[in-house]
């Protein structure tokens, strides 16, 4: 078959499997993210295109290349979300939830969309999960936001990971560092790629987050943003390497990790699995404290993460992890006869009423074997079988579809047979 249309590229169909290990997956993060005091936010899928413009910088990559934008009808530019961040931040001020128990902790799981070349686990249009705490300025919280997302990937069994930390200082200091990093650049110039050449006159912080080899091989001997930080934003990285090594977290120093954001400030990190080639971050983030005061803000201090949920099945993949398979149908009803028939529909009716997951033949096939072959091909953990003999005894027979054995009880104590015996929290 031939079919006429097909999903733009950079796209998925998100299938019925996929998003077994989807949710198996955001279950736990819901869990996780609570148990450390998060509280889930959601904004709209588009906002105004200069939110990002001035959140992400002119110079990234998110604002220069990858936005969906476009001029609706009131004549307002409006970009589809490519990052959660921005959207947050602006969530944050103008529902004013600075006015509650500060610090607001929060977290998310939303599509984003970027026009970006697909690659394996990354799509154009995409979910991210993530957290954001706005209003501390605690090295701890940026140690707390970096242990939650270890031990994320700990619970899902994700053990060949590294933790990638720099830290990009602030205004004072960077402002220094700028001056420095751009006499090197200049004298190393003609072997940089077209687009650092353009981006080191206007944000030379950001040559370093090219991930062209060429350009990569002439910047490991770039001056050392760590080696240039003031005396507060040294202080701050100590502590947070300390905090970190209580929460017994193995860190790896990288001179070169400044994200891709121009929002961000002091403490920038990746979460490394070692298994997934030259595109090998899972996890990103770090501290962005002059953000909310850039979007109109007062000054508040913050730090966060986001990770992509597509990137992530497809790192658990890569590390032969599987999800547990989750049962969907508890029981198939099986009938054999139009009286029968009548008396299953009335046995769905009555289990699911009781929140047991439950379905029947909607062809109506007559034939037995075929309803037991389809009650198995759904993954049913049960059939209920009612016949013409069934029908006459009030009764039902319940056969077990894992080992096939099977008996009869009394039709009107089915539901709570089959109650004592099912595992619900595993069913839908």
């Amino acid at each position: 078959m031939k079919v006429k249309y097909q999903r733009p590229r950079g796209t998925m169909d998100y299938l019925p499997d996929y998003l077994d290990r989807w949710s198996y997956i955001e279950e736990i993060w819901r869990t996780l993210t609570r148990t450390y005091g998060f509280r889930e936010i959601r904004t709209p899928v588009f906002e105004l295109t200069d939110l990002f413009v001035r959140g992400a910088g002119e110079t990234s990559d998110i604002v220069s290349k990858e936005m969906y934008t476009f001029t609706d009808r009131g004549g307002r530019s409006i970009s589809l979300r490519p990052e959660g961040t921005a959207a947050v931040a602006r969530a944050y001020l103008e529902n004013h939830l600075y006015t509650g128990p500060q610090p607001t902790k929060l977290f998310y799981v939303m599509p984003m969309f970027r026009y970006e070349r697909p690659q394996a686990g990354r799509y154009r249009q995409h979910t991210q999960y993530g957290v954001e705490v706005i209003g501390s300025a605690d090295p701890w919280t940026d140690a707390e936001v970096i242990h939650l997302t270890t031990v994320f990937y700990e619970r899902l069994g994700i053990q060949e990971i590294e933790v990638h930390l720099n830290s990009v200082g602030d205004k004072q200091c960077r402002s220094h560092y700028n001056e420095i990093l751009l006499n090197y650049l200049r004298s190393i110039s003609e072997h940089l790629c077209t687009d650092c050449r353009n981006r080191m006159e206007r944000n030379p912080l950001r040559v370093l987050d090219c991930k062209q080899q060429g350009c990569q091989s002439y910047l490991v001997q770039a001056p050392k943003m760590v080696d240039h930080l003031c005396l507060p934003c040294e202080e701050h990285f100590s502590k947070v390497r300390r905090y970190l090594e209580q929460f017994d977290i193995t860190y790896i120093i990288n001179p070169r990790l400044v994200r891709g954001l121009d929002y961000y400030t002091r403490t920038a990190f990746e979460v490394i699995s070692k298994r997934l080639g030259a595109q090998d971050a899972i996890a990103g983030g770090g501290r962005y404290d002059g953000l909310l005061e850039l979007l109109g803000g007062n000054p508040t201090p913050a730090i966060g993460f986001g990770a992509g949920m597509e990137r992530l099945i497809y790192a658990l993949e890569r590390h032969g992890i599987e999800v547990p398979q989750r049962q969907h149908l508890a029981v198939f009803v099986i009938s054999v006869g139009e009286a029968a028939r009548q008396e299953a529909e009335q046995i769905v009716t009555r289990l699911r009423a009781a929140g047991i997951a439950s379905d029947l033949d909607h062809i109506a096939s007559t034939k037995l074997k075929n309803q037991l072959t389809k009650a198995i091909r759904l993954g049913a953990r049960y059939a209920a079988i009612i016949g013409d003999d069934e029908l006459a005894q009030d009764t039902v027979v319940l056969r077990d579809l894992a080992d096939a054995s099977q008996e009869s009880l009394a039709r009107g104590s089915l539901v709570e047979v089959l109650r004592q015996r099912l595992d619900n929290s595993n069913l839908c």
